[in-house]
């Protein structure tokens, strides 16, 4: 009877794996069950640097090539007011937001296969189980944080009001508070500014209410949030210094006429539909910026593009915004953006799946970018018109150089 029982548990523990193994989804074979586990595992690691690259676009301030536009704008264009916190916030956030929903989907199915039939089962014991393990160890770590301490609460607060003053500087659907002073005099450094300020002086341990009315009490040193020494060791000095040599160089093609020249080389875009224009441009320039840093990739293509969109008699960001968000869409390398080299040097992911994976997520940023430049994009910059402050930037260009007043140097 031992056998007989020994056979009917084994037989039923058989079954129960069975199932749990059909509800999980999971292939039978342990060499299929250790690819599939290989495959979700690269599927998790790809997708950190490719969010990174996306959610970078949202912002202003969360990429360098963003940076660069808006200060290219003020020496380009320095009439433009259309592009800041706000309005690039809400162009740029929907696109984000909808690239990463199609990326998740185009990675999911790539790496862990997508399953409807999987989905409708009822989770196992074992799947259960496993969920909980994991909610324990999160919980354990939340723990393990303590208490939110005053010097955290009060840099949660700076920057809610660093985000707050950026969207409501100039919302341009509604007076901002910049409507106060004289145009032109505020921009969104200077609420940066202002809250780094506050960060010199503004204590990291909570002030006693008692020393106030103590006069006696003893004067201690307070240490603030920010000290200069921590400021010069964590500031990036050497992306300051990048960022302003691509102003002086992208000032320099602009002063010597090489953008000039460049986009008159381009005259056969000329009888292209801006439409497609776009969408080559995008191309062009995301796939260039698999080869080369975002950071010069756009230095070099701005003025160019300036240029070209003057030609071409349509809105100057028209053809400019698309390059830049391009500039970040860099998935198919490693050397394409610093997320995907520190992906890549893990050791579990080969050339050959950031190339398969990122040629059609290149395709799909492409295509979304021209998506939400000829809609949504078109009443937030107004696109579909051709701006007065062009022509300011159209006489520097055309003015004639300066005549030599030494006959000597002429004759020369």
């Amino acid at each position: 009877m031992v056998p007989m029982e020994m056979q009917f548990l084994a037989s039923t523990e058989g079954g129960h794996a069975e199932e749990a193994e059909a509800q999980l989804d999971l292939p039978a074979d342990p060499v299929e069950e250790e690819e599939y586990r290989k495959n979700v595992w690269k599927g998790f690691l790809i997708s950190i640097p490719y969010s990174a690259s996306i959610g970078g676009t949202a912002t202003l301030t969360g990429t360098a090539p963003n940076l660069i536009l808006l200060g290219q704008l003020k020496s380009f264009f320095p009439q433009c007011d259309v592009v800041n916190f706000g309005s690039w916030f809400i162009f740029a956030f929907p696109l984000m937001v909808l690239f990463l929903l199609v990326g998740w989907l185009w990675i999911t199915f790539l790496y862990v296969g997508i399953r409807l039939r999987g989905w409708r089962k009822k989770k196992s014991e074992l799947q259960t189980h496993a969920e909980d393990k994991a909610r324990a160890v999160i919980q354990e770590e939340f723990q393990n944080l303590g208490p939110t301490k005053f010097a955290e609460q009060a840099v949660f607060i700076l920057f809610c009001a660093f985000a707050v003053l950026l969207f409501s500087r100039d919302p341009k659907f509604i007076p901002g508070w910049a409507s106060f002073f004289t145009p032109g005099f505020i921009s969104d450094a200077v609420t940066g500014v202002t809250i780094v300020i506050i960060l010199f002086f503004f204590p990291s341990q909570r002030p006693s209410l008692k020393w106030w009315f103590d006069f006696k009490a003893p004067i201690t040193e307070t240490e603030p949030l920010l000290s200069w020494k921590k400021a010069q060791e964590t500031v990036p000095w050497n992306i300051i210094l990048l960022l302003g040599g691509g102003f002086a160089m992208a000032k320099g093609c602009e002063e010597s006429g090489l953008s000039a020249w460049i986009g008159g080389q381009l005259h056969p875009l000329e009888h292209v539909p801006p439409t497609l224009a776009v969408l080559l441009i995008t191309v062009v320039i995301s796939f260039f910026t698999e080869f080369a840093s975002n950071t010069a990739t756009i230095i070099i293509f701005l003025p160019i593009l300036a240029e070209l969109a003057i030609r071409l008699r349509v809105h100057p960001l028209y053809l400019m915004i698309p390059g830049t968000v391009g500039c970040s869409y860099a998935f198919m390398l490693p050397v394409s953006t610093p997320p995907n080299s520190i992906a890549f040097a893990s050791g579990h992911l080969l050339v050959k799946d950031m190339v398969r994976t990122g040629l059609l997520m290149n395709l799909m940023g492409v295509l979304l970018l021209s998506l939400a430049i000829n809609t949504w994009a078109q009443s937030i910059f107004q696109l579909g018109t051709f701006p007065d402050w062009v022509h300011t930037h159209e006489a520097n260009i055309t003015a004639p150089p300066p005549t030599l007043a030494n006959d000597t140097v002429r004759t020369l």
